[in-house]
């Protein structure tokens, strides 16, 4: 029998693909690429990361992504299935990841160490179940529709894909936990602005009468000091959510061993930090190491 993976493994993993991922929601190269399908400006983040659950409509695209203004994700969603097909978003969608990864590690890793994460990767996202996680389901689905692109072979968009799954089924897990809190969309949108300020108030884009009617009912639970300031109580809660999430999250990596796990880790971190270094994740508050200063003469 394997031992459970522990916790602050599972947090690693959380990490680092994470770290994989998310360029491609910032990216020059995906906006570029969105557009050459007609599709533009915010109505490129959510037909993107929805194509893999093919064309939604606009109330599933709103609960899928309940922490945005609805507002905002109904005026992004007009008429874009009318301009574009699903298939050719996520088409579009891994012609930007690949621009990338060439531009960034697309050598970082041997052949035989991106063979050996892809591994480990196909075996995580075997062992799934998708109850209740649309997003990494759609994913999942979406693998077929590699097998037979012009990216069938390219490896790092293969990992690049299997780690999309992994993460989309911590994120559906986290979605869940947010809701039997409860917290709403603004609400979760209002404490993770709390905690790390950043891009996240402007890119929900909430009114702001929702805004400070969330603001208001958390300072009167006991989460928030003000818009800026979580209280000791909301910082515990934000842990406890953090970490049940962990603990749910756990079953991703069923039936391998600890090493396997902080393997998968170790093969991707260079290829974060090779990403970062090119500046893709300055959003996500990951700046490119500085160079080293050489030592002064004596």
């Amino acid at each position: 029998m394997t031992t459970p993976v522990p916790l602050d493994t599972v947090a690693r993993l959380h990490q680092a693909t994470t770290g994989f991922h998310v360029f491609i929601y910032f990216a020059r190269e995906a906006t570029d690429s969105y557009a050459q399908e007609g599709v533009h400006d915010r109505a490129g983040y959510f037909a993107s990361r929805t194509a893999a659950m093919g064309a939604l409509p606009t109330e599933m695209v709103m609960a899928t992504f309940y922490n945005f203004n609805p507002e905002l994700v109904a005026t992004a969603m007009d008429g874009v299935w009318n301009t574009t097909t699903a298939e050719t978003m996520q088409l579009a969608r891994w012609r930007a990841v690949a621009e990338v990864l060439d531009k960034t590690c697309r050598h970082t890793l041997s052949e035989t160490e991106q063979a050996e994460a892809i591994e480990i990767a196909q075996r995580a996202v075997s062992g799934l179940r998708w109850d209740g996680r649309p997003l990494a389901a759609g994913n999942a689905a979406a693998m077929r529709l590699l097998d037979n692109s012009d990216f069938a072979d390219d490896d790092l968009v293969r990992l690049w894909q299997l780690v999309t799954i992994i993460r989309e089924w911590r994120g559906d897990t986290h979605i869940g936990l947010l809701i039997a809190e409860p917290l709403t969309g603004v609400e979760c949108t209002v404490v993770t602005h709390a905690r790390q300020g950043g891009f996240t108030k402007a890119s929900r884009s909430w009114p702001e009468q929702a805004w400070d009617t969330a603001v208001a009912g958390l300072v009167e639970r006991g989460w928030l000091v003000d818009e800026d300031t979580l209280t000791y109580k909301g910082l515990e809660l934000r842990k406890r959510l953090e970490d049940r999430t962990n603990e749910l999250s756990a079953p991703i990596w069923n039936g391998m061993d600890e090493a396997t796990v902080n393997r998968l880790g170790d093969l991707l971190q260079p290829l974060v930090d090779d990403i970062a270094q090119h500046g893709y994740l300055k959003p996500f508050g990951i700046r490119p190491k500085e160079p080293a200063k050489e030592a002064d003469e004596v």
